[in-house]
């Protein structure tokens, strides 16, 4: 029996050699992943570590900073702030509908595009500041933008019928010819700006992402997509490498093309969840071995939302930020980039519905361009990756084991090629210091992991599924004992050179120098009086409606208000009996209505503020039979002659769910007898633009003639900030205007001041400020403090400023009571010129 068995083994092996080895080939051809391709590994490549640019490994340290968020005039300070806080990358959404504002007349109509702005971004962070370029096309961008970046007019080419219940981010072959032709367009325009296009040793840009976030949505045959958008990119002279983040059919893919397209992470996280990031980007690393981990999106504060609470008041403080940037490099990563790092501004409502006209997002660099405290935790973070960047990026480990440290510490070690040590050490207790002593067990699991999620754009938490274990490169490091002393939520990290004992360490990263104020700041400026004029509809450029037209069908892609009228002849029994007004509308806006010059008696919505409406049936499509604007008519109209007028408020385009896939504009209205259908149908004029706007109100030149002068509150303090403290008047009329003027005192040489308008009105709409827009007013709030760009003000006596307000009338009216415009002394800075 035993000799049987050795035969019986023995034939196994004889087998085993002459066949072993190709039936392993053929195995391993069936499940390994394709090599990364570069095709100028010379100039730029990566690998399971790093970027290596020019033969040099880096680090990527990288800023988001959106050029549609701020006026050119402002670029340049911007990114000297970014390129200070030791930064070497600038990272930048560009997005569809910003660059492609007029609907073509088919995909293959390119002619429309204008990519002048963001060219001329890209050549001054790489040519002035020596920034490396991230750019991130989407086509959906997300980032809390006007439709998530797909223009209002593409919702003009939706099918009737599609496989997946939304259309836009599907592999329905028409979205994806659309992709296409955003793709064809926008890679071909910035193809020059690559790296690979500039001579060795200048900056270009680095990175080109595909898609974004797409785990978050569903929809069946992402790959044909993805796909899609890499031939794209690669057709139109895009060589440099290609990215996308939180989409796992690029992570570790097996298909020769998305092979060549690395997955990154973004972490948004909880006041003591930091450690999630250490934990998420050594999963991430061990998922997707041949690229660098690297967090596209790393929390650098939060939005905030009508009626919500402002970004300074989320929990995401310097502290928070410090931490996530620490404990992203303990897991390992090969590149972080704070999102936002400069939040900026909605001018002229370009932000997703339901946002405030402020993105300061707490960021690092304020709205208004001032320094808060994340930026300097940023620059000393900066500080310590450039001073040991050679040692940090081929670095292994990750968290590990500790032992007698307090309940609220996490930490763990990396160690260098040449033998350097980098303790991370996290204090999570967000109220409490903690010092002591502490041994880290390098190699060994940290055992007090618990469930990790991410934070997603409606502030839920989302599990994140994720294997916590101890990176094996470790276990033959001997422990090491470390004393520590962390103030609440304090990180840090001990760098202990190669070949030194503990106690030669060195804490990082290091303190840094705050800037200076002016001893003196002027004092506010309170505005007494302000002349005050209802729109002159009559004289707005009216143009006959065709049927079921749209304000895309009209040109209009951008968000303003427009003007819909109708003048409709009724017998006495008609005036009687219809005694409802109803609208069906493209998408859920707001339209208020005079009839006869007289205001009609709102049915739905209840009232006229609609902000608290703005995300209201996400998922349900308007029938043609719904009409979600409805009146009471009854009393206002008359036998002959009647004259209606609506004003349009256009509430932004939604970035996600059914609103983002919908034009805008009244579809069809008319008179009924019955509220919930309608009877009498009517033939509309439309003008694309408030009277006001056409007859160039808004402009700082304009003479006002007979407009009324009104006496402003002076007396009583204006609120900073603050939900339905709007003062409370009786609607008046449809759209009131409003225009003050004022003066600022010189600016001195080494002074920065920034100015803001604060204001307290009741109506929604837009204000100009020397004839720019700077945004909408919500009279919901919380924001009661507007950013006043300095490129766009007069200093100086005798320079006069006029800011324009136009405001539809809600139910509390459109009434200005106060305002002022101030200085902020909290940011103002002396800086060298």
């Amino acid at each position: 029996m035993k000799n049987r068995f050795s035969l019986f083994i023995c034939m196994l092996l004889l087998l085993a050699a002459i066949h072993g080895p190709r039936v392993c080939a053929q195995e391993v051809a069936k499940t390994a992943t394709p090599a990364k391709s570069f095709a100028h590994p010379e100039r730029i490549r990566y690998d399971g570590s790093c970027m290596t640019i020019d033969g040099k490994d880096l680090f990527i340290y990288s800023a988001a900073f959106h050029y549609f968020r701020c006026p050119e005039a402002l670029w340049r300070d911007r990114f000297r702030q970014i390129k200070e806080a030791g930064f070497n990358t600038v990272e930048t959404y560009v997005p569809w509908n910003w660059h492609e504002r007029t609907m073509p007349s088919g995909v293959d109509d390119n002619s429309h595009f204008d990519f002048a702005d963001v060219k001329r971004w890209l050549k001054m962070a790489q040519e002035e500041f020596g920034l490396y370029t991230i750019v991130r096309p989407g086509p959906f961008i997300c980032a809390e933008y006007s439709g998530g970046g797909y223009p209002r007019w593409l919702a003009k080419f939706r099918p009737e019928v599609v496989t997946e219940e939304f259309w836009l981010r599907s592999a329905d072959y028409r979205h994806i010819r659309w992709s296409q032709h955003w793709f064809d367009s926008v890679c071909k325009a910035l193809a020059d700006e690559q790296l690979t296009r500039k001579p060795a040793g200048e900056k270009g840009i680095i990175l080109l992402q595909i898609e974004n976030e797409y785990n978050h949505h569903d929809c069946n045959g992402k790959e044909e997509l993805l796909k899609a958008l890499y031939q794209s990119a690669k057709r139109n002279g895009m060589d440099i490498p290609i990215f996308t983040c939180l989409t796992e059919e690029c992570r570790s893919s097996k298909d020769k093309e998305l092979s060549q397209v690395f997955d990154s992470d973004n972490y948004y996280v909880g006041l003591s969840s930091a450690p999630d990031c250490a934990h998420r980007m050594a999963n991430l690393k061990r998922e997707q071995p041949d690229a660098p981990g690297f967090v596209t999106e790393l929390q650098g504060g939060w939005f905030s939302l009508v009626t919500g609470r402002l970004s300074e008041d989320h929990y995401s403080d310097a502290r928070h930020f410090k931490a996530v940037g620490l404990m992203s490099l303990l897991g390992g990563a090969g590149g972080i980039n704070y999102y936002m790092f400069f939040g900026g501004t909605h001018f002229a409502g370009w932000g997703a519905r339901g946002m405030t006209t402020s993105y300061d997002y707490n960021a690092a660099i304020r709205e208004n361009g001032a320094l808060g405290d994340k930026y300097f935790e940023a620059k000393a973070i900066g500080q310590f990756i450039r001073t040991f960047e050679p040692q940090l990026v081929r670095s292994t480990g990750g968290p590990c084991a500790l032992e007698g440290g307090s309940k609220s510490l996490f930490g763990g070690m990396r160690v260098a090629k040449d033998g350097t040590r980098f303790v991370f050490l996290h204090n999570t207790d967000p109220k409490n210091p903690i010092h002591g002593k502490v041994r880290l067990l390098p190699g060994k699991e940290d055992r007090h992991a618990e469930p990790m999620y991410n934070i997603n754009q409606h502030g839920e938490k989302v599990l994140i599924t994720s294997t916590q274990t101890a990176d094996t490169d470790l276990q033959r490091t001997e422990p090491i004992d470390v004393i520590y002393d962390l103030p609440a939520l304090g990180c840090q990290v001990l760098v202990i050179p190669a070949g030194k004992e503990v106690g030669k360490g060195e804490w990082w990263p290091k303190e840094q120098m705050r800037p200076l104020r002016p001893s003196k700041v002027p004092a506010p400026i309170r505005i007494a009086s302000a002349q005050k004029k209802e729109d002159a509809f009559g004289k707005a450029d009216w143009k006959g409606l065709s049927r079921l037209a749209s304000l895309s069908d009209l040109g209009v892609n951008d968000f303003r208000y427009s003007l819909y009228r109708t003048r409709v002849r009724l017998t006495s029994a008609q005036a009687a009996d219809e005694r409802f007004l109803l609208f069906n509308m493209f998408t859920r806006d707001i339209v208020s209505v005079t009839v006869n010059g007289k205001p009609a008696k709102r049915l739905f919505p209840d009232k006229a503020d609609a902000q608290t409406w703005t995300t209201r049936d996400c998922f349900d499509r308007i029938r043609p039979d719904e009409y979600d604007n409805r009146f009471d008519v009854a009393g206002l109209l008359k036998s002959g002659e009647n004259e209606i007028i609506a004003v349009y408020e256009n509430l932004g385009h939604a970035h996600g769910y059914v609103p983002m896939e919908e034009l805008a504009g009244v579809r069809e209205a008319g008179l009924s007898i019955t509220e919930s259908a309608l009877t009498h149908p009517l033939e509309w004029e439309c003008a694309v633009d408030m009277a006001g706007v056409t007859l160039g109100w808004t402009a700082p030149q304009f003479v006002p003639e007979g407009w009324e002068e009104v006496t402003l509150d002076t007396t009583d303090k204006i609120p900073a900030k603050g939900n339905g403290i709007q003062p409370k008047a009786e609607p008046d009329g449809l759209f009131t205007w409003y225009r003050i003027e004022f003066e600022l005192p010189a600016q001195k040489a080494n002074e920065w001041i920034p100015w803001m308008a604060r204001i307290n009105a009741s109506g929604n709409g837009y204000m100009w400020l020397n004839g720019h827009n700077i945004g909408r007013h919500w009279e919901a709030g919380p924001q009661r403090e507007f950013f006043l760009p300095e490129c766009w003000l007069h200093f100086g006596k005798g320079q006069k400023n006029v800011l324009v307000m136009g405001l539809r009338q809600t139910a509390n009216g459109a009434q200005l009571k106060a305002m002022e415009i101030a200085p902020n002394r909290e940011m103002a800075e002396i800086r060298k010129k």
